[in-house]
């Protein structure tokens, strides 16, 4: 049974947040941030090129800063970040921007639109969140849990208040309210700073407690703050390495077969079936399949339950949508399909021939 021990705070790979409108500064403010905590710096940049026009500055606070960038594009798929966020730690950067991560939940190609496509399918819309769910608690781990120092932006949605300005009469005046994200995700990273639209920062969650009730603008010199803070801690301990293992026991070669003919060694020669994404043939039968369980009066969610139930029994994983299964796979759930809907048209013929029976023996007698 593990025991309670004195807590110590330990030096740690920090994920912070930028959130703000469009316009309040992130992306200036992210670069400025990450040139403080790291010299390596790499962008996943999925706001249209946006990144790069701060590359190369012979001015202002971003001279001399350099960095590298990965520009996705749509569709914005968790598989795509947690792929680019792999590169950074494989390519040994010191801090990883992802400039934003608002695409990966509403963007085209996220789970948003994904969770939309499945709605109009015909499932439950409310038991369609599973799958999403998951997802998104992939996406969420591949952040925090990344060996990497990490910053990234949020997109805030915006609202506009009127304000007394300098003359005394009111002015409208744009401000960013939640995070365009799933809710909560802002409380997983150590700090989030929110932007105004004038560029300057409030800490809305802060573990370090250096940026409590300050309004101030982001520099490199708020970035070397955080890692001084950082050095307080008890440094990361090593991982022991791994013991090498024990060479494995060689096999001799199996006797050969009884009457072994030049057609056993055809067969033998004969390469696997090539695995390929779903065809469009198949997708059609899957939708054809699909409609005739559900005018047997399976509903969309006892229909969606079972393929999801036989995808773990056969292939051995859960699956989202038919869409993420290859074209042998894809043949096995249109077989499981087939099976259904044959035994429950079994059942109703037989059903039908016995109340057959039955009238007729009515009318005889």
């Amino acid at each position: 049974m593990s025991t309670f021990k004195k807590a110590e705070r330990r030096q740690h790979k920090p994920k912070l947040a930028l959130t703000g409108p469009s316009g309040s500064g992130k992306t200036y403010s992210a670069l400025l941030l990450a040139s403080g905590m790291g010299k390596k710096i790499a962008v996943i940049d999925t706001e249209n090129g946006s990144a790069s026009l701060y590359a190369d500055m012979d001015k202002g606070p971003l001279k001399g800063i350099k960095f590298d960038v990965l520009e996705i594009d749509p569709p914005y798929t968790i598989d795509r970040y947690a792929k680019a966020i792999e590169a950074a730690i494989v390519e040994k950067y010191d801090v990883l921007v992802i400039d934003g991560i608002s695409p990966a939940w509403a963007g085209e190609g996220g789970l948003l639109s994904k969770k939309e496509a499945l709605d109009q399918r015909g499932g439950n819309s409310y038991t369609n969140w599973a799958g999403i769910t998951k997802e998104h608690e992939i996406f969420k781990a591949s952040i925090l849990n990344a060996d990497i120092i990490l910053v990234a932006t949020m997109r805030s949605k915006q609202d506009f208040v009127l304000e007394v300005n300098e003359k005394g009469k009111q002015s409208p005046k744009k401000v960013g309210l939640a995070p365009i994200q799933r809710d909560g995700i802002e409380y997983e990273f150590t700090v989030v700073f929110d932007l105004a639209m004038d560029h300057n920062a409030a800490a809305s969650k802060d573990r370090t407690s250096m940026f409590d009730g300050q309004i101030f603008k982001i520099t490199k010199k708020t970035g070397e703050q955080f890692m001084a803070w950082l050095a307080g801690g008890k440094p990361i301990e090593a991982k022991p390495a791994a013991k090498p293992s024990a060479p494995a026991p060689v096999t001799p070669p199996p006797e050969p077969l009884p009457d072994h003919t030049p057609m056993d060694d055809a067969m033998l020669d004969a390469p696997d079936p090539e695995v390929l994404p779903m065809t469009a043939e198949q997708q059609a039968r899957f939708k054809a399949e699909c409609d005739g369980l559900m005018k047997l009066r399976v509903s969309p969610q006892t229909l969606w339950n079972g393929i999801g139930k036989e995808a773990q029994k056969t292939i051995g994983r859960m699956i989202v949508d038919t869409a993420s299964l290859n074209n042998i796979e894809a043949e096995t759930i249109l077989d499981y399909l087939k099976r259904w809907a044959d035994h429950l048209k079994t059942g109703k013929a037989t059903s039908a021939a016995k109340h057959a029976a039955e009238d007729h023996a009515g009318m005889e007698a």
